[in-house]
């Protein structure tokens, strides 16, 4: 297993971390928790989980599981979240996940899942950050960390905001959206923070269509799973990459992958981010360009939908964009729409964004029949 210090906490975590909402039987708390003994056995240390991962069950697998170890407590580390936003909701959350994991205390505690730029702002008025000092102070949890879905120079304010409490950052990034979310790792690892990466996996849509993404491979790799996880590892500002593991089979394949990891140096990655442009020429890259639009429509978050609608259909990018966008009404976004096309004059791929807006839309009115 591989080793990497965490920013600046001094705490040495394994590269590879367990994320917590895959299990594939979380009504088995007994066997799913195997799963995750077999992980820490194997060397990994990070287990990241959350209140409602997979059916809700998540926390109480890895208390059982945690239970059963009988380990050293500074031997793994763990994260949790809330979406709390006043120091009462807080601290009621944090210590449900303390109970339910059987911990005296969280390692890491995520203020959970800032998607819009005035996400934080908003709860900063209600108190979060008081609410998660004051539980520090106390001991409760040891680092101060936040979960984004934020991409490009939008992460940079967002951690500004943050009054220099976070030590850590969770985002979605893999091979699939590097451009859009690489630069806010980048952000986050200027600042001396742990940069944990989850959907490292695509959401598991590389490991599904392994042919959509051979380009990834190398000679000698024994699967897609070894070309996603070496290309997070190998990003220098990435500290930790989460998989979510289903049973203990999953576990041990994850586990070989890292123990066959070589690290890629700087031109191969951008090489490949060039064979994406050039093979799937239709294929959003994210640079951004598009963004300032004068009717405040997020582009860029709108052509990432359109590029899951180029490799998966209507269906699973509206459900890309309300589950991770948590965006559901797509035609009252585009409806703002003035065309006055200066996206697609800033377009480095001279990408037709305003015919794309009206085919989500017409998809969008599809999916909720």
């Amino acid at each position: 297993m591989l080793y990497k210090e965490f920013g600046k906490t001094g705490l040495k975590v394994s590269r590879l971390g367990m994320g917590g909402m895959r299990f594939e039987e979380p009504h088995k708390t007994e066997k799913m928790a195997e799963v995750l003994i077999r992980a820490y056995e194997l060397g990994v240390n990070f287990f990241d989980t959350a209140p409602s991962y997979c059916d809700d069950q998540s926390e109480i697998i890895y208390g059982y599981a945690f239970k059963q170890m009988k380990k050293p407590r500074n031997s793994f580390y763990v994260c949790s979240k809330t979406m709390a936003d006043t120091p009462k909701d807080i601290r009621e959350a944090c210590m449900r996940s303390l109970d339910r994991l059987g911990l005296d205390y969280l390692d890491f505690y995520y203020v959970w899942c800032l998607v819009h730029p005035e996400d934080l702002p908003n709860r900063k008025k209600n108190g979060v950050l008081e609410g998660f000092l004051q539980l520090k102070e106390e001991g409760l949890i040891k680092h101060i960390c936040v979960s984004t879905h934020l991409e490009h120079k939008k992460i940079a304010e967002m951690l500004d905001q943050g009054e220099g409490l976070f030590e850590g950052m969770l985002i979605g990034l893999s091979a699939v959206n590097f451009p859009l979310r690489y630069p806010g790792a980048i952000e986050a690892s200027k600042r001396g923070m742990g940069v944990v990466t989850m959907n490292t996996l695509g959401g598991g849509i590389i490991t599904q269509h392994p042919e959509r993404f051979s380009f990834l491979m190398r000679e000698g790799d024994k699967s897609i799973l070894d070309s996603a996880i070496r290309f997070n590892l190998s990003l220098p500002a990435i500290t930790v990459a989460l998989v979510g593991f289903r049973n203990v089979k999953d576990v041990e394949t994850a586990i070989e992958s890292v123990n066959r990891f070589e690290q890629m140096d700087w031109a191969e990655i951008e090489a490949l981010q060039k064979h994406i442009a050039e093979v799937q020429h239709d294929f959003c890259t994210q640079c951004g360009y598009c963004e300032g639009c004068p009717a405040e429509i997020p582009i860029v978050r709108l052509m990432d939908t359109y590029n899951y609608r180029l490799l998966f259909g209507p269906e699973k990018a509206m459900e890309h964009l309300k589950w991770h966008w948590w965006t559901e009404d797509i035609k009252s976004i585009i409806d703002r729409c003035t065309q006055c096309r200066h996206c697609e004059e800033e377009c480095t791929q001279s990408l037709p964004i305003l015919e794309r807006f009206q085919q989500l839309c017409r998809d969008y009115e599809q999916w909720k029949k």
